[in-house]
Parts: structure tokens; C-alpha cells; sequence
């Protein structure tokens, strides 16, 4: 128990002066990367999906970058018959950072793409055709840089489209993601 109480305390000094002097992290030309696994809420259908996360941001000043971020989609949570057979996204925009030392709370939006396949089955229909749908999403996160290396983050979005093949269906929903994100 005594090497666990040392450890921790060790750990805990160590977080303590990497946030001392990470106060200088966010700055022009700063890369910053992360991949996690994002849960999802659609509306129109009452289901939750999850995908792969991946983001990559490049600060052009100290309060203004830009991203790009892609969704592949894992799958259904709430039941066996999801209403897509697939549901990957891409995205692109900017996002505006309010800097407080080593706190980086951000507001954005983003245009994007979702590449669709309805569940035919789900549908009853025969063939379901893949299509390429426009997207536009509003994004708000926050991130945590307590090491020149790395930092933690939370984002949220909400996802505006429909899917317009085949059938007409709604992929409006709301996002979260979270994790550890690495800077270059």
C-alpha cells in the first residue's frame, strides 16, 4: 500500500509541473491530433451508433484553426436491425479558441460529407444504393494541455443531413467524443 501512496504521490507531482509548464503550448503552427471511439444519438430513428474518431487541427494563429475530422461507422448499440448498413463521414472547417493558460474551450462549424447504405432489410427493399450526402455540423469542445506532448479533450457536435437515396431519411444527430489527443 505504501509504494501505491508513493506512486501516486510521484504521479501526481509530475502532473503538477508538467501544467506549471505547459503554458506555452497553444501557439501558431501547433498540430494536434487524436483518434477515439465517438458515441452517437440519432434523432429521427431513436438509435445510437458509435464510430472511430479521428481528428487532425492545425492552429493557424492562437485562436483560430482549422480541422479536419472523419466518423467510420462501427455499428448500432440500441438493437440488432440498424437502419444503415453504413454511415462514415467526413468534415472540414474552422474553429474559434478561448485560451486560459493551458484551457482551450472552442466553438466551430464545420461543412462535410456522409457516405450512406441503408439497411435493406430494415426497409424492405431489394437494393439499397450507397450515396454521398451533405452535411453541416456545429462543434464545441474542450481541451486540457497539461504536457507539451499531450492533452485531453471532450467534444460535442450536432450532425445536420439526410440521406436522400433510396429513400428519404434523416441522419440529423448529436455526437460525443473524448480522449487523450497528441500534439506535433
Amino acid at each position: 500500500m505504501e509504494k501505491v501512496i508513493k506512486f501516486l504521490f510521484i504521479l501526481m507531482i509530475g502532473v503538477l509541473s508538467a501544467n506549471a509548464f505547459s503554458q506555452d503550448i497553444v501557439k501558431t503552427g501547433l498540430v494536434r491530433a487524436q483518434l477515439t471511439i465517438s458515441p452517437a444519438f440519432n434523432f429521427s430513428d431513436n438509435q445510437s451508433y458509435f464510430y472511430l474518431h479521428g481528428n487532425a487541427e492545425v492552429y493557424l494563429e492562437n485562436n483560430l484553426s482549422i480541422a479536419g475530422e472523419g466518423y467510420y461507422y462501427l455499428g448500432n448499440l440500441s438493437s440488432e436491425n440498424s437502419s444503415f448498413d453504413f454511415n462514415h463521414s467526413l468534415f472540414f472547417g474552422a474553429s474559434y479558441h478561448f485560451l486560459k493558460n493551458n484551457n482551450d474551450l472552442y466553438v466551430g462549424i464545420q461543412s462535410g460529407i456522409s457516405i450512406t447504405k441503408l439497411n435493406g432489410q430494415e426497409y424492405n427493399l431489394l437494393n439499397t444504393n450507397t450515396g454521398v450526402n451533405p452535411l453541416l455540423s456545429p462543434v464545441l469542445g474542450y481541451n486540457l494541455y497539461i504536457h507539451k506532448i499531450f492533452h485531453f479533450f471532450i467534444q460535442t457536435r450536432f450532425v445536420f443531413g439526410q440521406h436522400n437515396h433510396d429513400m428519404y431519411k434523416n441522419l440529423t444527430e448529436f455526437r460525443f467524443s473524448a480522449g487523450l489527443g497528441f500534439n506535433f
